[in-house]
């Protein structure tokens, strides 16, 4: 960055001009979205959070809409946190989780993601940040183009990988490329784990706006349900609060 320029998600970034459409739909908050959008692709590196994220995202759309919701984990890394570990208690919220048992390391599609897409109800991929997911849900790049679906990339300013605007720069150019889409959008995940605390929260979103300065604009984060009161009273910023799905008992 001493140069003053990036090749930032998939062209050259120079502080004075910011590649067009890049940041899609930055001047929205995620909850417009959830209700322009069917179609999600929610991308991050293990530990950012998406995981919990694509459950509350998933449970929100079933509960408030009534409409069927698939929910697709794509992610190959197998990390400790998955949606999948969810499906049977989530099938009576009425979302649906598919996924495909992974031999060792062995990357595997799973079936009837473009059914899904091209339907009424509400699609979420869970890719993770790997580049096997990438190009599997580039598979789909015609579809998730277009003007009802978004990919989403979740920042978490508190993960090693996304503690400067280089390791994001080339996380983006990455998955984009492999995913063969030229816009993402960035939804804020500023916590350590279940107990991050008000002030922990807060200095993740001024990161989050430091790290981003010049580049676009995060309106929107998500935040832990029970201080979301507390959060909501010290920022403008839209907020998402989740529940805590994924922690498990072996984590105390």
């Amino acid at each position: 960055m001493e140069s003053g320029c990036s090749v930032f998600g998939t062209a050259i970034f120079c502080k004075e001009v910011i590649p067009v459409g890049l940041f899609y739909e930055a001047d929205k908050t995620f909850d417009d979205l959830m209700k322009e959008k069917k179609n999600f692709v929610f991308i991050g590196e293990a530990g950012s959070g998406k995981s919990e994220i694509v459950l509350n995202i998933a449970n929100k759309l079933a509960q408030q809409t009534g409409k069927k919701v698939d929910l697709f984990d794509l992610d190959q890394t197998k990390p400790l946190y998955r949606s999948r570990d969810m499906q049977e208690d989530f099938a009576k919220r009425g979302v649906n989780i598919f996924y495909q048992d992974q031999y060792l390391d062995a990357p595997v599609m799973v079936g009837g993601v473009r059914v899904s897409l091209v339907s009424d109800n509400y699609t979420l991929l869970d890719i993770g940040g790997g580049h096997q997911a990438a190009k599997f849900a580039g598979a789909y790049s015609d579809l998730l183009s277009k003007d009802d679906a978004v990919p989403v990339y979740i920042i978490n300013p508190y993960r090693p990988w996304t503690k400067s605007v280089d390791a994001i720069d080339g996380t983006m150019k990455h998955i984009l490329g492999s995913m063969r889409l030229d816009h993402i959008y960035i939804l804020g995940n500023p916590n350590l784990g279940y107990a991050t605390s008000v002030n922990e929260f807060m200095e993740g979103l001024d990161r989050i706006d430091e790290l981003l300065d010049g580049f676009t604009i995060v309106n929107s984060a998500c935040v832990r349900r029970d201080i979301y009161d507390e959060v909501r009273e010290r920022t403008d910023k839209s907020l998402v609060p989740l529940d805590l799905f994924l922690t498990y008992s072996w984590v105390d």
